[in-house]
């Protein structure tokens, strides 16, 4: 590894010494722990964390043993205690999180390591958190990480891995600095969430259920029973797109595929994406062609994934994806809506081939079960579902904005 910089582009106000360079294990003990086996673990007590339990800075597993468990590994290896960093050493590596407060936990050996912080004379938590989204950190654990499919970081590179930092003060600044990054950015999370969760709620109950002819819940101008029919009567076209071998252009139309259909949206990366020739899509949509309305549907790999065509000019899509184009009793955002509900996309699960992908056909799509209300209701259900859309795309590039003036805090702020 090249040698470091020793100072910062960006420094706090009042800080002027040069970095130090050690190895982490020189200035904080670093913390293997034991396997628990599963005949131990029970449905609460004292959480026992694995590395998928650690996400977003926090720390909150599913798993749990008894205080005696607990006190009879924790007595063989330790715990980890408030101040401490726990940090992933399996499955998706280099993950860390600060232990907060005063509450018992133990780790999975193998699973999480832990560097004891918290009675650290050199090293600050907070700084040391942060310190493990530095690029040459990371490249540093992917580096020394052993191991086929599942890769693990142990305890002897950890111990040696390089770190530079300032003075134990200057560490606490930029701990706290970033603490309120990460509290805002929680904050903007648990909004997402909770706009996510209201979406999903009023899907449940702004539909009927499985043998019912009007939601729990409803606009108060609308009454009346909605109509039962499938998914394939109500289509004026059912229809997958593109298949075979084509030849790529510089310039041309975009063949996109079920990747880039996500949450609603239809991204289009210029840099990997695809394109074939004006000529080639003619000779291939002589009887067919997108129109602004269309519902498209993925039906390969990453089933259910949903979007509205808003402009169809310059793009067509690969077999992967299914294109739905409702008749004149189905409203376009009605049926996008409906295609997003826990009871259809249960139905496509149901109706899945599971092969080397998975996949759905288009006959099984078509015999799929739908209520309809009136055109009226359907367009007020469509519009109500798209401004709370357009509340969840705001608040996601709140969060997106905050992780990434983060990010480039991270850089400046280590050198």
């Amino acid at each position: 590894m090249r040698e470091q910089k020793k100072q910062p582009e960006l420094r706090f106000k009042g800080f002027t010494d040069d970095w130090e360079q050690s190895k982490l294990g020189n200035l904080v003990e670093i913390k293997d722990s034991a396997r628990i086996s599963n005949i131990y673990w029970q449905e609460d007590g004292i959480p026992y964390l694995r590395s998928s339990d650690l996400v977003d800075y926090t720390a909150s597993g599913a798993l749990f043993i008894s205080k005696q468990t607990y006190n009879t590994f924790s007595s063989k290896t330790g715990s980890p205690k408030k101040g401490d960093v726990l940090f992933t050493s399996g499955g998706t590596i280099g993950i860390p999180t600060l232990k907060k407060d005063d509450s018992l936990i133990y780790v999975q050996g193998g699973s999480i390591l832990y560097a004891k912080t918290s009675n650290s004379v050199k090293l600050d938590g907070r700084f040391l958190v942060n310190y493990f989204y530095n690029s040459r950190i990371k490249i540093y654990i992917k580096n020394s990480s052993v191991g086929g499919t599942i890769k693990h970081f142990t305890l002897m590179p950890a111990k040696k891995m390089p770190i530079i930092f300032p003075k134990k003060k200057e560490q606490q600044k930029i701990g706290e600095f970033f603490q309120k990054f990460d509290e805002a950015i929680t904050l903007q999370q648990r909004k997402l969430e909770l706009l996510k969760k209201l979406k999903q709620g009023y899907l449940q109950q702004m539909f009927p259920t499985k043998d019912k002819v009007i939601p729990q819940l409803r606009f108060s101008i609308f009454n009346g029973d909605w109509e039962q029919s499938t998914l394939g009567d109500e289509l004026d076209l059912l229809k997958d797109g593109t298949h075979g071998t084509h030849q790529d252009v510089d310039e041309g139309i975009y063949l996109l595929s079920a990747k880039n259909i996500k949450n609603g949206k239809i991204n289009i990366d210029k840099l990997t994406d695809r394109k074939i020739s004006s000529d080639e899509y003619n000779s291939i949509h002589k009887n067919f062609s997108l129109k602004k309305g269309d519902v498209l549907l993925t039906i390969v790999g990453s089933i259910g994934e949903t979007a509205i065509i808003e402009n169809p000019a310059g793009i067509t899509f690969q077999r992967s994806v299914a294109y739905l184009r409702p008749n004149n009793k189905l409203v376009s955002e009605f049926l996008f809506t409906i295609m997003n509900g826990q009871q259809f996309q249960s139905e496509l699960k149901k109706r899945q081939v599971v092969s080397a992908q998975p996949g759905i056909y288009l006959n099984d799509l078509s015999v799929i079960s739908i209520s309809i209300p009136i055109d009226e209701e359907q367009q007020k259900i469509g519009e109500f579902f798209q401004k709370l859309d357009q509340a969840i795309t705001i608040q996601q590039s709140k969060l997106d904005k905050l992780k990434n003036i983060k990010q480039a805090y991270l850089q400046k702020l280590f050198p």
